[in-house]
């Protein structure tokens, strides 16, 4: 696991846990129409995620923050559910991301930095989107001069 990135929610949601995430999801991407999967969110260690080939976000468990300090494990449903939505916006636009490591992490910065600027997030919100961002670029970094070494 990642030294920047920490550890989100593990366990399975509740119904009252993806019915909000639903709600947020509905804020967040206003008059478009995206799709939001909720079959595995009910399952511990499940994982919220932007599935390219069939353009629909899969909510996990892990649209809850963790218990960590990191800007990743605090980051609230809103933020994690606006980053996986910038992944979708970004594919419509074209965009191919890589996706494998280490440059993974730089199209990853790329997309929390572009979901902080969502009109329905907070000040905090934004904040710790980019501090994601700064995470994941100091790791792609931090890779970079052990594959120099």
């Amino acid at each position: 696991m990642s030294l920047y990135l920490g550890q989100r929610n593990r366990n399975g949601l509740t119904d009252r846990q993806i019915e909000y995430c639903i709600e947020a999801w509905q804020v967040l991407c206003g008059d478009e129409d995206r799709i939001l999967i909720t079959d595995e969110a009910n399952i511990n260690s499940s994982r919220t995620r932007f599935v390219e080939d069939r353009n629909v976000v899969d909510l996990g468990a892990d649209a809850y923050p963790g218990n960590n300090s990191s800007a990743n494990s605090r980051m609230s449903v809103l933020a994690c559910l606006a980053h996986e939505l910038s992944h979708m916006q970004r594919f419509d636009r074209e965009y191919r991301r890589p996706l494998d490591m280490p440059d993974i992490l730089i199209d990853e910065a790329e997309t929390s930095l572009n979901a902080s600027f969502h009109i329905a997030l907070g000040s905090k919100d934004r904040e710790d989107l980019i501090e994601d961002a700064r995470d994941r670029l100091i790791e792609w970094l931090d890779n970079q001069s052990q594959s120099r070494e």
